[in-house]
């Protein structure tokens, strides 16, 4: 135990170095983080679309796209694809969805075809919607179907099994081509300080805003032979600190509101970018709830029903919506489970960064939800 309580604190020292080097240079200033560009995939995908561009604003014509493509190599498919006058969509519609990013030749026979994947899911048989696309569109399979994700990997089968993409992340192929761009961009100053604000944004998405320096003093701490067995202990008890951070900070204070209103609190557990629990009336059993899924950057909440058992009448939807908007609440989403869900405002950040999930803020935001949902929810007869 004291071998890993002495590897943990040398390993704070390094971050705590690392974060004093941010804090000294300015290096967490960043308009992207402050303009809340996290998980916004069709912000990315017209930020993307604007570099690779040939007549985006940048000024540097085709060269971004053409460096794109060098950054895939071998594994780009497309024969002589001509980058000069290049036409790039974003949001292109075709029969039963939309490109987030269309990259078509000037004569418009050869595609690069980007889905981007932040944290969102595959729909059903996407890719294979856009795969047949391309295949009637462009004659002699003259496109390749890029599936772009933070970590590169792969798309669920019910996406487009059959279809055939290339895997690319943000966390090395996009990060990679960026930081060639800086170069090409070198006597276009803004447009590279732009560039660079745009990848520190991403290696914060993606974990690697360490600097390379003191990346390499941790990765030389923990493979020292001494260390070797401390530090696979750590990670062995790693995915067990999420449901005891928020046993500590979290589920107390939240039971003591519930028990309060005389709600159920139904906590379902949490991993390092989740958390979800569930708060029911006695009269609500079985009928419906209020949710709370903290998912990969998203925090979502609303008012949730099990409509294999149970479905809120379309008088009781209606009421609910125009409660809604007098709360100046937008519902993002409608369905049979779910009645009404939304983001809750100003958290768009990852649940760990900056200790969130201990924070006052995070307990008082979603009890202000809570007490919001009673609110609308109070008079409605649920048997009706």
């Amino acid at each position: 135990m004291d071998q890993i309580k002495n590897l943990l604190s040398q390993v704070s020292i390094i971050s705590k170095k690392n974060a004093e080097i941010l804090d000294a240079t300015g290096g967490r200033f960043n308009m992207f983080r402050i303009c809340g560009v996290d998980h916004y995939e069709n912000t990315h995908s017209a930020i993307l679309a604007e570099f690779l561009n040939p007549s985006g604003t940048h000024g540097l014509k085709a060269k971004f796209l053409g460096c794109f493509i060098e950054t895939l190599g071998e594994q780009f498919a497309i024969e002589d694809f001509n980058c000069k006058n290049a036409r790039v969509h974003t949001e292109f519609a075709i029969p039963g969805g939309r490109i987030d990013i269309l990259i078509e030749d000037e004569q418009r026979e050869k595609a690069i075809i980007i889905e981007n994947k932040i944290f969102a899911g595959d729909q059903r048989e996407q890719l294979k919607r856009y795969g047949d696309y391309a295949k009637e569109r462009y004659k002699n399979d003259n496109y390749q179907l890029l599936y772009m994700t933070l970590d590169g990997h792969e798309a669920s089968k019910h996406s487009g099994s059959a279809v055939s993409y290339l895997t690319i992340s943000y966390t090395e192929t996009i990060i990679n081509w960026l930081e060639k761009c800086v170069a090409i961009a070198s006597r276009f100053p803004m447009v590279r300080e732009t560039i660079i604000q745009y990848i520190n944004h991403l290696k914060l998405l993606t974990n690697q805003d360490m600097d390379n320096k003191n990346k390499e003093e941790i990765t030389d701490l923990l493979s020292k032979v001494e260390n070797l067995k401390a530090a696979k202990e750590i990670c062995q008890n790693y995915s067990k600190t999420f449901d005891a951070i928020i046993e500590k900070h979290f589920n107390p204070e939240m039971r003591k509101f519930a028990e309060k209103h005389n709600l159920e609190y139904q906590y379902s557990g949490s991993d390092e970018q989740s958390v979800r629990f569930n708060l029911i009336k006695p009269d609500w059993k079985g009928k419906c709830g209020i949710s709370f899924t903290f998912e990969k950057g998203h925090f979502h909440y609303g008012l949730f029903n099990y409509p294999k058992k149970y479905k809120l009448s379309k008088d009781n939807r209606e009421i609910i919506h125009k409660r809604l908007e007098e709360e100046g609440i937008q519902s993002r989403k409608q369905s049979d489970w779910w009645p009404f869900y939304a983001y809750i405002d100003n958290l768009n950040l990852y649940i760990w960064e900056h200790d969130i999930i201990t924070s006052d803020n995070f307990l008082k935001a979603c009890i202000k939800k809570i007490e919001m949902i009673l609110k609308i929810m109070k008079g409605i007869d649920l048997e009706k």
